[in-house]
């Protein structure tokens, strides 16, 4: 028997025939086996036998044709048998992927699989490329084939491996290949953190951050826990790796801890920062303008401050900072600044300052404070008596701090100047002058002086003058001759008032030894010790003052011894 082959491989649906060329003595008989079991004609099965060649075919082959076939051939003298092993292989399908190669976003240095498969023909062939070049297996890359499953592990990811992956299979049936593009991303840190700021009111304040990471960065803002929205007070926004908030027209309520929180595709950090709203100071109650102190009096000075803290308030008098004594204490409590000021002089008048100063900026306000004496007459006009239809001043003299408000008052009434009387006041003088006095201009005068911190009065009166009169005139008297005489007479009137004696009219008395004149109580007296016969005549008592004269006469007679 001649076989063609003694073992045959054959694919799968694939036809195949085994043949054999027998010799010897007819009637040949033939049978076919399969692993020691006889075959039979069939719909698979074709058996022939011509010209000495036996054949046996099987179309289409499944992988349950694989086996041991036996060929057997007879006649009536013997029998001889041949084998042959048939292998059915696996239908040889070109490679396709089954579940390809998808897109991947990851982290950096973080690892992945790529994973992909494919269904065909074995033994399948896998290649992988990164943008087209060739990758080897390393401790970066590793490649694995299990089954119908290829993978790529990359291990360590960094911003490089971002690339287009390409994994190429083949067989003897042909190739396919998938890609996809794995992206490596950084998640978003901050480069530089957005700074604290100190700003004052009304002003526009701008924080910044600049970011590292992949973009792009979704950002937000947040004041305390409150996220903040693009508005009217406020701006948020990004260009490229900076992000940025700013804050319109700040007021101290803007003050506070700002948080900046910046995400992508793979996480996000957060950093914080303070605003400090600053507000410079500013006088809410400014000292008032100018103040008036009587000497040795006190005074207090007050005044109240807005803005931040820390405040410092610093007293001034012309330019020069006042210290704390037992003559001027300073306290500043509940934003109210106060300058006590103890047993002022006038030395102590001036420009009173106060500072206030913080971080933000400083301020002033200022008063002029004068410290002022009190009137008081220094010089007061005296009682006056004077004649009718003459002309008086009253005058006095004024100490304290001018100006001085002069008034001048007769009975309580104030007098102004005219055809009748003429006040004037200039400096520290000041007086009444009084024209053609008459007995209505009689009575009390009052001046009263005034400035800021006190006033003072003094007062005079003015009489008209009465001329002299008698009120018991001297008398005539007989007397003899060696004996004391007096000539008595009593006055009144408006003094002064001078007393002069005459004898016969003429001759005017003077003092002698014999003679004594006086005028005492308004009694006037004309005194002999010892008369003489001379003594004897007609004697005349004239009083006189700036009113007038009177005159009484009496005679004295002397009697001879």
């Amino acid at each position: 028997m001649k076989v063609g082959a003694k073992s045959l491989k054959v694919t799968e649906k694939d036809p195949v025939t085994l043949e054999c060329t027998v010799a010897g003595t007819p009637e040949l008989r033939i049978r076919w086996y399969k692993d020691g079991k006889q075959l039979l004609p069939s719909r698979y099965y074709t058996m022939s036998f011509e010209n000495n060649v036996a054949s046996f075919r099987i179309e289409p082959v499944s992988k349950e044709d694989s086996g041991t076939y036996s060929f057997k051939v007879e006649n009536d003298f013997g029998s001889s048998t041949c084998e042959a092993v048939l292998t059915v292989l696996d239908q040889s399908i070109p490679p396709v992927f089954i579940k390809k190669l998808t897109k991947k976003d990851t982290i950096l240095g973080s690892s992945i699989q790529m994973e992909c498969k494919v269904s065909g023909s074995l033994p399948v062939v896998a290649k992988w490329f990164k943008d087209g070049k060739e990758i080897t297996d390393s401790a970066k890359y590793r490649s694995l084939c299990h089954e119908n499953t290829m993978s790529l592990e990359i291990a360590n990811l960094e911003l490089a491996d971002s690339a287009n992956y390409t994994c190429s299979v083949s067989n003897v049936a042909g190739n396919d290949s998938c890609s996809a593009v794995l992206t490596v991303k950084e998640p978003p840190s901050f480069l530089v953190k957005p700074e604290s700021q100190q700003a004052i009111p009304d002003s526009t304040v701008e924080f910044k951050a600049t970011l590292k990471g992949t973009p792009p960065f979704t950002v937000k803002w947040f004041k305390e826990d409150l996220e903040l929205v693009s508005g009217p007070t406020c701006f948020i926004g990004i260009e490229g790796s900076t992000g940025f908030l700013t804050l319109y027209s700040v007021d101290s309520s803007r003050s506070g801890h700002y948080t900046c929180h910046v995400s992508n595709d793979v996480g996000s950090d957060s950093c914080t920062t303070t605003l400090l709203v600053t507000e410079p100071p500013k006088f809410a109650k400014k000292l008032e303008a100018t103040k008036v102190v009587k000497q040795g009096d006190s005074a207090r000075l007050e005044c109240k401050v807005s803005g931040s803290p820390e405040m410092k308030v610093v007293w001034f008098r012309n330019d020069h900072e006042i210290v704390a004594s037992e003559k001027f204490r300073t306290s500043f409590i509940d934003s109210v600044a106060v300058l006590e000021m103890n047993h002022l002089s006038t030395d102590e008048s001036g420009d009173y300052i106060c500072e206030a100063h913080n971080p933000a900026g400083k301020a002033s306000c200022s008063t002029k404070v004068t410290v002022k004496e009190p009137p008081v007459f220094s010089r007061k006009p005296s009682p006056v008596d004077i004649v009718r239809g003459s002309e008086v001043s009253l005058e006095c003299e004024i100490s304290g701090t001018p100006p001085f408000d002069v008034a001048w008052y007769k009975d309580r009434r104030q007098i102004r100047s005219s055809k009748k009387y003429k006040v004037t006041a200039k400096n520290y003088q000041t007086s009444v002058h009084i024209l053609n006095v008459e007995a209505a201009d009689v009575g009390e005068y009052q001046c009263k002086a005034q400035n800021d911190v006190g006033s003072d009065t003094c007062i005079c009166t003015v009489k008209l003058k009465e001329p002299p009169k008698f009120l018991t005139k001297i008398n005539s008297m007989t007397v003899v001759v060696g004996e004391p005489v007096e000539l008595q007479a009593r006055v009144e009137g408006s003094q002064p008032i001078s007393v002069q004696w005459f004898k016969d009219k003429e001759e005017i008395i003077r003092e002698s030894e014999n003679t004594k004149i006086t005028f005492v109580e308004n009694i006037a007296t004309l005194q002999f010790v010892q008369t003489e016969i001379s003594s004897a005549g007609k004697y005349t008592c004239q009083i006189r003052n700036d009113a007038g004269s009177r005159e009484c006469m009496a005679t004295l007679t002397i009697l001879g011894g």
